[in-house]
């Protein structure tokens, strides 16, 4: 997870939001339509807010499935069901989120509320195994409340951190073979690459080049 700022809100809900909503509330169901508030202009407004990476685990949405979440869930809230500031862009991992019941939003990181120094101040990683630091009970609640622990997270995790290793392993044999003490400026820009916003786990990434 990393700090995220809002774009504004797309013209599609400036012009139809309160009308969508109106008539949900009028339908009686129990769940809004998903071609309204997953509407291509808001999915491309919510991806490049992120850098088309899911709000919480910072996973690459393109090519992959992906969804439109309500933060607050529309059980909780139907006058969110079509709010700009209650749709996130997420994984399919991520989406199937603990409800608020069990685990209310409040009680965990927010990637609008919360900035980048204050998400790394609970959250770390030990490889590609995220934990909460120093066993901070909001840490904890954020990676039970969107899965952040999952097998499946820890499988992607993985993969983008062999190729790190692999470019690392790669800088370091040509530092040797240089005859250098140091890491030069354009090996330091290789590796920072991964640590940027834009990259997938960038906060992972961010942890362990601080570490080494």
């Amino acid at each position: 997870m990393r700090g995220l700022i809002r774009l504004p809100k797309p013209q599609i809900l400036i012009d139809r939001e309160d009308k969508w909503k109106d008539d949900f509330m009028a339908s009686g169901k129990a769940r809004p339509d998903s071609s309204k508030y997953g509407h291509e202009s808001i999915r491309i407004q919510l991806a490049t807010i992120s850098f088309h990476k899911c709000f919480y685990c910072e996973s690459k949405l393109k090519l992959e499935p992906k969804e439109v979440d309500h933060h607050i869930e529309v059980s909780i809230n139907k006058d969110l069901a079509f709010a700009w500031t209650n749709l996130y862009l997420s994984c399919d991992n991520c989406n199937n989120k603990v409800n608020h019941d069990a685990i209310p939003i409040e009680t965990a990181l927010d990637p609008f509320r919360n900035n980048d120094s204050e998400i790394q101040e609970h959250l770390t990683f030990d490889d590609e195994m995220i934990t909460s630091v120093g066993g901070s009970l909001l840490g904890f609640k954020t990676i039970q409340k969107y899965r952040l622990d999952s097998e499946l997270l820890d499988k992607r995790r993985m993969q983008q951190l062999k190729y790190f290793h692999k470019v690392l392993i790669q800088i370091l044999s040509k530092q040797s073979a240089e005859g250098r003490k140091k890491l030069n400026e354009m090996d330091l820009k290789t590796l920072n690459f991964f640590k940027q916003a834009d990259q997938p786990y960038s906060l992972m990434f961010k942890i362990i080049l601080d570490k080494i």
